[in-house]
């Protein structure tokens, strides 16, 4: 196991290490914690990650039970990996049965065109995991841990009439790099699939056949026995469609395009936006251009050298400084391009410095490259798939549409549903549908709400410090209230620093610093190209809404034709910027 830092440092390792070392290729004490109905301990809590699933508990609910001498309410959180975002609509029936059947009656689309399952109950874990794989080969390994995550890529790169002249299937591009860095060990299908080696008694618990508990790992080519030092993100895109914001990502690709044909590939690495409040050496980072390839068959292979250059030297003593951003800030750009050429094999050629041109929704009814077929862009408020009372009927609705017409299903980095390949003849009817079940596509919500974008935060994330999915909503609401709703602004809150809903390149961001305290931030480009900067630094729920009224009247009465709000606030300046809500905002210590 690794044990120097990015220095080359000898370094205490922190115990997520050592259960990763000790793991036997991710069984660790799994297979015995599956036979009780006691929580998971804390080495099974890490090690379930790379299975696809997190250990939770209700923080609703925390205070009243201690009071009552109970333990946590614990759920689990199980994430499925779908490249570029892409299903079947066998495959959304699928979840969408099992989510009723085995969760919370729910599913929510990540800001990594994932699902989450949210509210599973232990004792139903190996049968969520086992049905979603065995009835809709939708697999969840690999979608979290010290792994490389679930690939993104434009959702509609092989029907979009963009797309048409590209020369390239991009979908396949992120199929391959997904399937590339798929861990190689057993334990996934030993644990949750292979129907022979486990019984599953009556209360939900496990017993496995004696090899499970004894088996040995096998060689992981890339991750060796201690597997990455934090998790890796890879993107893939273009230079016309950023809606993946790939400078988020450990590592992408931009394909280059010339008169709408690819030309080769931009390859970046380092960024990432999540930080630690108040711990300097943590924070976010757009990535770095480091070549251009023009042969498609390279970029596995840069790509594993950049994994592997992570692996070696990323620094397995602090896990808040232990990703790739850091180890190129440490190191510099031009020394990590050396380490990536000495791992490849041959020189990088430089990089061109490509830039996307737009970062489209999908929203709304568009014609597909192939003939008499159409998709429609869904607005699902902030991914939840859920029936709302007295309002949007995703879940029904959704189902009613894909059980009846088989569309083909594509979730957006945004949180949206894409449903494509739907005839001609099919359309009118499907729009139906929508009015029926209250489901917006481009129609049906304010413009400033066609980009908002919040994570799930409270009640179950352990790391949530803010409310951010059941609190934008209702922010939102009173900034329209104030005359707003017109306004073409990306907003985008977060509960706490790590960002998973990516505040950090919004023009408007909110992140979460403790109970009702959020720092606000402005000035990001709309393209996903530079981070915004922080306006206030602690600032009540209640005087979110007033704070962006006020600024989205100052851009109004003074912006350029056409200037964006992230350009106008980048342009006037953070200085200039906070008398404007200096009379709405009382801030909190």
């Amino acid at each position: 196991m690794p044990n120097t830092d990015t220095d080359g440092a000898e370094v205490k390792l922190t115990a997520v290490e050592g259960f990763k070392s000790a793991s036997r290729g991710l069984y660790g004490p799994i297979p015995d914690e599956l036979g009780s109905t006691a929580p998971f301990s804390e080495c099974s809590s890490q090690l379930l990650k790379y299975h696809g699933t997190y250990q939770q508990d209700n923080r609703d609910t925390r205070t009243e039970r201690k009071k009552a001498g109970l333990d946590k309410e614990y759920r689990m959180m199980l994430r499925t990996k779908f490249p570029a975002g892409h299903l079947t609509a066998e495959q959304y029936l699928a979840c969408d049965a099992l989510a009723t059947r085995y969760g919370q009656n729910d599913m929510r689309v990540t800001s990594r065109q994932d699902f989450q399952f949210h509210g599973v109950l232990k004792g139903n874990l190996r049968a969520l995991i086992h049905d979603l794989n065995l009835y809709s080969k939708v697999t969840t390994f690999g979608c979290c841990g010290d792994v490389v995550r679930n690939t993104t890529g434009s959702p509609v790169a092989d029907i979009d009439p963009k797309y048409r002249n590209c020369g390239v299937n991009l979908l396949d591009v992120a199929r391959r790099i997904s399937a590339h860095f798929l861990p190689k060990t057993r334990s996934y299908y030993d644990l949750w699939l292979d129907d022979e080696k486990a019984t599953v008694n009556s209360d939900g618990t496990v017993t496995f056949a004696a090899d499970v508990h004894s088996a040995t790992a096998v060689e992981e080519p890339v991750y060796g026995t201690s597997y990455l030092p934090r998790k890796f993100k890879i993107g893939v895109t273009t230079d016309f469609d950023n809606s993946i914001d790939v400078f988020t990502n450990d590592a992408g690709v931009i394909a280059a395009t010339e008169s709408g044909r690819v030309v080769g590939y931009e390859i970046l690495a380092g960024g990432g936006l999540g930080y630690t409040h108040n711990k300097a050496a943590t924070f976010p980072r757009l990535a770095t251009p480091i070549a251009f390839l023009t042969d498609e068959k390279e970029i596995v292979g840069v790509l594993e050298a950049i994994v592997k250059i992570f692996r070696d030297f990323g620094g397995r003593s602090d896990r808040k400084h232990a990703r790739l951003k850091y180890l190129i800030e440490d190191w510099g750009v031009d020394k990590f391009r050396a380490k990536v050429a000495e791992y490849y094999g041959k020189p990088l050629p430089e990089p061109r410095n490509i830039q996307p041109g737009s970062q489209p929704d999908y929203l709304g009814w568009s014609k597909q490259i192939q003939p008499g077929s159409n998709y429609v862009g869904i607005w699902v408020e902030n991914g939840r798939i859920r029936d709302f009372g007295g309002s949007h009927q995703f879940k029904s609705g959704l189902r009613a549409i894909v059980e009846r017409f088989k569309p083909d299903i594509r979730l957006t980095a945004q949180h949206r549903v894409i449903l494509a390949n739907i005839r001609d003849e099919d359309v009118a009817a499907v729009q139906a549908l929508l009015d029926e079940y209250s489901i917006p596509t481009d129609k049906g919500i304010s413009t400033i709400r066609r980009a908002e974008m919040a994570c799930p935060a409270l009640p179950l994330c352990s790391l949530a410090m803010s409310e951010a999915e059941r609190a934008l909503p209702d922010v939102m609401k009173a900034i329209e209230d104030a005359g707003h709703g017109d306004a073409d602004v990306t907003i985008r809150m977060s509960g706490c620093p790590n960002n998973c809903s990516r505040p950090r390149t919004a023009e408007i961001g909110i992140v979460g610093w403790g109970t009702d305290r959020y720092q606000l931030y402005v000035a990001g480009h709309h393209l996903g190209t530079r981070l915004n900067a922080t306006l206030v630094d602690k600032i009540a729920t209640k005087d979110l809404a007033p704070a962006i009224a006020a600024l989205l009247d100052a851009w109004k009465a003074g912006r350029a034709d056409g200037e964006r709000f992230g350009d106008w606030s980048a342009r006037v300046g953070i200085d200039e910027l906070r008398p404007l809500v200096s009379g709405v905002v009382a801030q909190k210590a």
